[in-house]
């Protein structure tokens, strides 16, 4: 997907297109702001597609990253104590997570239609040979990684704690987590937000603008002591994850690294012994 749009000139159209993007970050950066940018957005996709205007792109564009984080607000049911849910397929962390999945893509899906927008448009389309494998390779070495080095790398931001890594029916209920929360935050912000922004804004605004909200996005309230190097490095990998979809023309590598990241993280929310 080749994209060459610039932001215009023209300060009342320029402030049309660039609005949407200050919205959402405002709302990944303030959660009070999270459903009144939610509904702003709303409308303004709805107004911007009534009109057919140009601008109704750049409306889309974050409206399931909105939602995504409207639906952050709600306190999620938690897994039972000393990792009593850790095996179970109906964990509450991972029907959670597959909850909020289908209805982002969802929105995802109605926004596509509204705009007729192809699948390209949010880099859903299969890379090269050597790109899929090396998204296989990928997924196999950071899902290894993560499980070894998860709880050493998530103590400065989580605390010290104790995981039951001894259940193997725990892979299955980790993969609906991680498939949910993987695909959908990659076909959220690398997607929707750059590939349908960038249609108005051009690429580089687009890369930078997801990556920025995907970093303010994961400084919540679980967070013990400062955020700030947690939202750095989240913003870093959304910035990489962005490039490397540019490249590759394809969500498909950093679909398998955010799904493999976020095996351990499954294993934090359900498989805690202390």
């Amino acid at each position: 997907m080749t994209v060459r749009a610039v932001l215009p000139r023209e300060p009342a159209a320029f402030a049309r297109a660039i609005l949407p993007l200050v919205l959402i970050v405002l709302a990944a950066a303030v959660r009070e702001t999270r459903l009144p940018v939610l509904v702003a957005l709303a409308a303004g996709t709805v107004v911007a597609l009534r009109r057919d205007a140009p601008v109704r792109w750049a409306w889309a564009a974050p409206v399931p990253v909105a939602l995504s984080l409207t639906f952050g607000l709600i306190v999620p049911p938690e897994a039972a104590p000393g990792g009593a849910d850790c095996g179970s397929i109906v964990s509450p962390p991972a029907m959670w997570r597959l909850l909020e999945a289908v209805l982002v893509l969802g929105t995802i899906a109605l926004g596509a239609v509204l705009l007729r927008a192809p699948a390209p448009s949010l880099w859903l389309r299969l890379p090269s040979i050597r790109v899929i494998q090396a998204s296989v390779l990928a997924f196999g070495v950071c899902a290894l990684l993560g499980l070894v080095l998860g709880p050493a790398l998530a103590r400065p931001f989580f605390g010290s704690y104790g995981l039951d890594m001894s259940n193997p029916w725990a892979l299955l209920p980790a993969l609906v987590f991680a498939l949910s929360n993987g695909i959908m935050e990659e076909v959220a912000y690398r997607g929707a937000l750059m590939g349908w922004s960038a249609k108005v804004t051009g690429l580089a605004p687009a890369l930078v603008v997801q990556a920025l909200v995907f970093g303010l996005a994961h400084g919540g309230p679980d967070v013990i002591g400062s955020p700030l190097t947690l939202m750095l490095a989240l913003a870093a990998g959304g910035l990489i994850a962005g490039l490397i979809t540019i490249r590759t023309r394809s969500l498909l590598l950093p679909i398998a690294v955010h799904v493999a990241l976020d095996l351990p993280l499954y294993v934090y929310l359900a498989c805690r012994t202390a």
